[in-house]
């Protein structure tokens, strides 16, 4: 990998032969494209490879449709050039999987073990989500003053769609002591299921940075 510094080849973005130009913390940057493997390589693959390049691909695939979400939800994991998403394709490439047996062992990416948001704080409890006139409402136990959580943390709620683009949430939502969130969601169809998820984030009221809990899945609704 190199880094490209005072040259036209600057303004440069994507594959130009075997090479591959991209941006990075405002800097150019350029590396050699990876070669197609033939079909006889592919061939020879071992199975725990394939496996490992099918978590990848899965994992990339789901995720680059919520980096706002992501952006939001694991800010407070961002460390130098560890940026939120790098940190939520590692969780979620080793814990959201599991093995479906098809012939060959498969593994399988699981929604109910994403999480859209991590962190320290205290999270919901006794959190439900249900079908409520034009939207779907979030309620919880009030448990500010546990450990590390306050009144006015607010919720993070999150439907995921099975159409993407239908996907609804909401970053700065009611507050930890209100104990409801209720999202609107237009056109609400009864065919139409949504999963569901909540976490709390709680801002630093100097550094003005927020900390967050793990969400929890609340199931399809």
């Amino acid at each position: 990998m190199g880094r490209v510094k005072g040259s036209l080849l600057e303004g440069i973005r994507g594959k130009v032969g075997n090479l591959v130009f991209y941006e990075y913390n405002g800097e150019t940057y350029v590396r050699k494209a990876p070669g197609k493997q033939s079909k006889s390589v592919k061939a020879k693959t071992s199975l725990l490879k394939r496996q490992s390049q099918s978590v990848i691909k899965q994992t990339h695939t789901f995720l680059k449709y919520f980096t706002h979400l992501l952006r939001f939800g694991y800010q407070d994991l961002e460390v130098g050039g560890r940026k939120p998403y790098h940190a939520a394709v590692s969780y979620t490439s080793k814990n959201c999987f599991r093995f479906v047996e098809k012939g060959n062992p498969q593994k399988v990416l699981d929604i109910s073990l994403v999480k859209f948001s991590q962190g320290s704080l205290l999270g919901p409890q006794n959190a439900v989500a249900s079908r409520e006139g034009g939207g779907i409402q979030f309620t919880w136990r009030n448990n500010a003053w546990e450990v590390n959580a306050k009144p006015t943390d607010q919720a993070f709620v999150v439907l995921i769609h099975e159409d993407r683009e239908k996907s609804r949430w909401e970053f700065l939502g009611s507050f930890r002591e209100k104990e409801s969130h209720f999202l609107e969601v237009p056109f609400l169809s009864e065919s139409e299921k949504w999963h569901a998820y909540l976490s709390f984030s709680q801002e630093n009221p100097w550094t003005k940075k927020r900390a967050f809990s793990d969400s929890v899945y609340l199931g399809e609704v």
